[in-house]
Parts: C-alpha cells; sequence; structure tokens
C-alpha cells in the first residue's frame, strides 16, 4: 500500500502538522517540517484543513435514482403510492446505477463510510468496493409476516453476509438488517439476532420512527417497539437503531441499558414529517449513544452529511435552548461516535487509526475567515468544499476529480429514466 504524505495542513483545532499515512493508518503526525521521509505521494495541506471523514449510519443508497419522487407527500402515502411501486420494478442494473451515484455523491460530500440497508446487497459489493469507500451493507429483511418470504429473506440475508466477507480490501462488511418491527415477523427478528451473534455482524433497523408505528405496536404486542425488540432478544450494543423519534423515557432506559446505539436522521424526519421531535436532551442525559444519518436521497433529498450536522444542532437548540448541543459534539456524532458504533476504529486524526479523512478547501467562501474551523464546518461549510477524500490511506477523490464520474452520472440519468417510463406507463 502506497505512503502518503500531507505537509503543513491546518488541523480543526487551528495548529498546523504534517501527516504521514503508512498502510491504511495514519503512522505520524507531527509539526510542520519534522518528518522526512520519501513518499510514493506529497500533499500541499497549506491551503486545506483536514478533518476526519464523516460517518453516515443510516442510509438506502441505491434509492438516488428516486430523487424527487413523491415528495410532498406524508409517509403512508409517499410509500404505498411512489416508492414501493418503483422499488418492485428495480433491477440489477438500476440497484448498481443508484449505488454508484449514492457512493460519487458521499465520495464527494466528505463521507468515507456509511451504513446502508436494501435490497440486492450482495450484488452490490464489487462496484462498492470499487468506489473505494468504506460500508456495512444489510439486505433489508422484509418478511411481512409470509413463511415462504421468510426462508427467501433468510437466504438472501446469508448471501449478502458471504459477499460482505468476501471483500478483500476489508473496506465493505456485512449487517443483519430486520426493516422494522411492522415488516418482520417475531420469528424473522429472532433469526437476525441469531445470525447476528452467529456471524459477529452489527443490527440495523428502523425504530419508533413514526407515532402510528408505536400505537400499531402497542395494540398488537402489547408494548413500544423498543420494548417489543427487547423481548424478542433483539436489542443489544452492536444495534444502530434509526429515527427513534418516539421514545418514551421507559424506552430510552432500555436502550441505555441494552447499549443500543442510535442513528438521528433529522432531514428526513422533518421532510415525511415523522411527527414529534427527536428526544436529544434525554439521550445525552441518559448517555445513550448518538450518531447522525441522512436515509436515503429520496427523503432527503440529499446525502451531504454537513447539511444533517447543522440540521441537528438547529433543532436541538431550538427545543432546549442555545446552549443545549455545541458544534463540536455534533462534529464528533458524525464522525468518531459512528465509526465506532459500526466497529471501526477511524474517526479521529490520530496515530494508529485508519487513515480516513477529508481535506477542505480553506478558501471556500463558508470558511473564511476562518475564526473557528469547528464551528464553521458544522454551522456554515457544505460538501462542496471537500476537494479531497482520503479512505484507507487511498485518495479516492483528488483535488476535486472522482474516477469514472461522468460515466456514473450518465448511467443513473439511464437507469432512472428505464424505471420512470415503466412507472409512467403503468399511471
Amino acid at each position: 500500500m502506497a505512503q502518503l504524505l500531507i505537509k503543513n495542513i491546518h488541523m480543526t483545532d487551528g495548529r498546523r502538522k504534517d501527516i504521514l499515512i503508512e498502510e491504511g493508518i495514519f503512522s505520524e503526525i507531527e509539526d510542520p517540517g519534522t518528518i522526512r521521509i520519501e513518499t510514493d505521494r506529497v500533499i500541499d495541506g497549506r491551503e486545506h484543513i483536514a478533518m476526519p471523514g464523516l460517518c453516515n449510519t443510516h442510509n438506502h443508497a441505491a434509492m438516488t435514482l428516486l430523487r424527487g419522487i413523491g415528495d410532498d407527500l406524508d409517509l403512508k402515502r409517499w410509500l404505498k403510492e411512489r416508492i414501493w411501486p418503483l422499488e418492485a420494478r428495480m433491477k440489477m442494473e438500476h440497484i448498481k446505477a443508484g449505488m454508484e451515484l449514492a457512493c460519487l455523491e458521499m465520495i464527494r460530500s466528505g463521507t468515507t463510510l456509511f451504513n446502508d440497508m436494501y435490497f440486492m446487497e450482495s450484488d452490490c459489493v464489487p462496484f462498492v468496493d470499487r468506489m473505494g469507500i468504506r460500508a456495512v451493507l444489510g439486505e433489508g429483511f422484509i418478511d411481512a409476516y409470509d413463511e415462504h418470504l421468510e426462508k427467501e429473506k433468510r437466504a438472501e440475508t446469508e448471501k449478502a453476509i458471504n459477499a460482505c466477507n468476501s471483500c478483500s480490501s476489508g473496506r465493505v462488511r456485512p449487517a443483519v438488517a430486520p426493516h422494522s418491527v411492522y415488516t418482520v415477523s417475531e420469528e424473522g427478528l429472532r433469526w437476525c439476532r441469531d445470525t447476528a451473534d452467529r456471524y459477529g455482524c452489527p443490527i440495523h433497523v428502523h425504530l419508533s420512527e413514526t407515532e402510528k408505528e408505536v400505537k400499531d405496536c402497542i395494540r398488537e404486542h402489547g408494548s413500544t417497539p423498543v420494548r417489543y425488540l427487547e423481548r424478542t432478544g433483539l436489542l443489544g450494543p452492536d444495534v444502530i437503531g434509526a429515527h427513534c423519534v418516539h421514545l418514551t423515557d421507559r424506552d430510552i432506559s432500555i436502550m441505555k441499558r441494552c447499549g443500543v446505539k442510535i442513528s438521528h436522521n433529522p432531514m428526513s424526519n422533518m421532510k415525511l414529517s415523522v411527527g414529534g421531535a427527536f428526544p436529544m436532551k434525554s439521550l445525552m442525559e441518559k448517555g445513550v449513544t448518538v450518531t447522525l444519518g441522512t436515509d436515503g436521497a429520496a427523503s432527503n433529498n440529499s446525502l451531504d452529511m454537513f447539511q444533517t450536522m447543522k440540521i441537528s444542532a438547529l433543532i436541538s437548540k431550538q427545543r432546549y435552548g442555545v446552549t443545549s448541543i455545541g458544534a463540536k459534539s455534533v462534529l464528533e456524532m458524525a464522525t468518531r461516535t459512528g465509526y465506532l458504533s459500526l466497529g471501526s476504529d477511524g474517526g479521529k486524526i490520530e496515530v494508529g487509526r485508519l487513515a480516513d479523512l477529508i481535506l477542505l478547501d480553506r478558501n471556500h467562501h463558508s470558511l473564511v475567515p476562518g475564526n473557528d474551523h469547528i464551528s464553521d464546518i458544522v454551522y456554515s461549510c457544505s460538501g462542496s468544499a471537500v476537494r479531497y477524500s482520503i479512505i484507507g490511506g487511498e485518495i479516492v477523490m483528488d483535488n476535486g476529480m472522482v474516477h469514472r464520474e461522468d460515466d456514473i452520472i450518465e448511467d443513473a440519468r439511464k437507469m432512472a429514466s428505464d424505471l420512470l417510463s415503466g412507472d409512467r406507463r403503468s399511471q
């Protein structure tokens, strides 16, 4: 693996450093001019700011093809009338085009690790790996309380796990991804827990996203989704619960005791009007781990984690007061905390950790005059300021250039048109 030296780079704390990357990890971080070594590549960092790569802990990446479809509908109509009919027509070529477009968007906007739940994930492994991004892929497990469908989803889940585990670079890893309490039977949920234990995979699940989900679960199972999942044995420190808007105090205590991590998706929650307000204050007071995600591009409509950081901070301030959460805490959620939640030792520029980082153009208008880099990153910056994305020491965006970008965009347009032409014919 190549060596990479980044010289005279501005750090988020205002210092300037030289950063040496070897074998995919940070090997030295020293004062400028201290590291004297011949390397394969040198980046002059004088006009850049280094920060850890961003971690998106909840995504449906291939849904980039559905960006702008069914906007301004409530969640139930959005799913039943627009999204599910289109997804039923998706073939592998659509999934591939959507996934590659998502990887391109994430790389360009600073995401270096993402946690995905979708379909045909086993076939996605080669081209996700080719993009150079780090990913945790979970085959969406939906059995709809049907015994035959459950058997199919078991086979597809294990196929995806084996495909991820066969990824030679190690960048793509598996998850078990039961969709939700309202789409997966109790038998299916128990199988997901057993399978996650057997393979050592994290579990990725939608949880308490809407008030209706909670009310329906209480009516059908006699408890909230959190308590129901605890009863089935699904909950544990390897679980990422997406959304978690409608939680009781007892739910929060259970999640803390079980070590469940949360993926907060403020942009999607607002756009789909899930109701309620994410209980950031209560979760932080109880010590529950909170990470950040975008959700899919059909319900956001962006995969830019800078937007997610800003909105997360502002929503919390609006509800709990201006001092409720600071920029540094939000940045930590989007970097180090996200990485740890997915079992990856990255998200921090520190010797010995995974060399996943991004370089921002310090002359980008959003970073000028540069009085406080962390404040600028959270409250002012956008993904357009990213010039370099470096993952495992490999440069996947080089001074604004991503390999095969034009081909990826052309293919995505073609496949979206193909998918929607079938939609128009059916109407």
